[in-house]
């Protein structure tokens, strides 16, 4: 397995172009990062994002909507906001899937979190139908070509450390539960010593496999500050095939900007991406846990469709 630095030792900046920092209104003082891509609903485009105080964690997932002939993106008042964090959105079948983590901070005792999950057809009428284990963040869904769900997980503690990365494939949405997720093989191999990572989001490429996007991160040496990066990796659902990781963005490369906390400024947290025509892709980060942008790159993806040459077998 390789560490972040030989992982960045092959990387020069090559698949960044541009970057737009995402603007909001109508949530006052309060921040807004570690967005979803933006999707469409009823011809509306809509991206979900994490709204909390600058510098407090109360967190809430608030839909937004873009208005036609606005850079801003507004609360849509139909929208229940939900008191997670970190939100995701997947389309499994005909309805959206929707989801984000449910953190407890007792004034005694140790803060515990887990994922929660919310379905429906319509995106302003979703009820929530299932979570995941107490532990583990980062679980997120991907419809496969058979019509089965693939789930990657990311347990932590004897099984995953700080964060590792499991794999299970299940019939419905029905069999979404904790056992059955605590029960998803590891993905060997994928994070060195002291560093660990997850899936942020996985997509079906044009070969039929799953192409996912998630991050990795690590601590500077004397353990003040975080970093975090956007990773991609080619893997195949039926044979668990799976090419290494490839940083796709660095800190470095983006404007600028705020973070909740000086120790959080390289945190570059990837919450969806859209591939486009010519070569490109759109990828939507959190910066810093405190801002959004959309980061114009070369699609990474391409690789895999076309090459896939250094794939593994787990």
């Amino acid at each position: 397995m390789k560490t972040i630095k030989q992982i960045l030792s092959i990387y020069r900046g090559e698949n960044y172009i541009r970057a737009k920092k995402l603007r909001f209104s109508g949530v006052g003082k309060n921040d807004v990062y570690n967005i979803t891509r933006p999707f469409k609903f009823k011809r509306t485009s809509y991206i979900l994002g994490r709204v909390e105080p600058h510098d407090g964690w109360d967190s809430k997932i608030v839909l937004f909507k873009k208005k036609k002939d606005s850079n801003y993106w507004y609360p849509d008042e139909n929208f229940n906001p939900l008191h997670l964090e970190d939100p995701f959105i997947e389309k499994i079948g005909e309805s959206f899937v929707v989801g984000g983590v449910e953190v407890q901070r007792p004034v005694e005792g140790k803060m515990r979190y887990r994922t929660v999950f919310y379905r429906g057809k319509d995106i302003h009428n979703l009820r929530k139908f299932s979570h995941g284990p107490w532990g583990m963040k980062d679980i997120r869904l991907v419809e496969l070509p058979d019509k089965r769900i693939g789930v990657f997980t990311r347990p932590q503690g004897k099984k995953g450390g700080r964060g590792r990365i499991g794999f299970i494939i299940i019939d419905s949405l029905q069999k979404l539960k904790p056992r059955i997720l605590t029960q998803a093989p590891l993905l060997k191999g994928q994070f060195a010593k002291g560093e660990w990572g997850g899936v942020n989001e996985a997509i079906i490429l044009s070969n039929g496999k799953v192409g996912a996007l998630g991050h990795i991160a690590r601590k500077s040496k004397d353990k003040k500050l975080l970093f975090y990066y956007p990773f991609v990796f080619y893997f195949d659902p039926y044979t668990r095939e799976r090419s290494n990781l490839r940083i796709i963005l660095r800190r470095a490369e983006l404007p600028e900007g705020e973070s909740k906390k000086p120790e959080l400024y390289n945190v570059v947290f990837p919450g969806g991406i859209i591939r486009k025509n010519k070569g490109l892709s759109k990828l939507y980060v959190g910066v810093g846990d405190a801002e959004a942008y959309e980061v114009l790159i070369k699609d990474p993806f391409e690789y895999y469709e076309e090459k896939g040459d250094d794939v593994l077998v787990n």
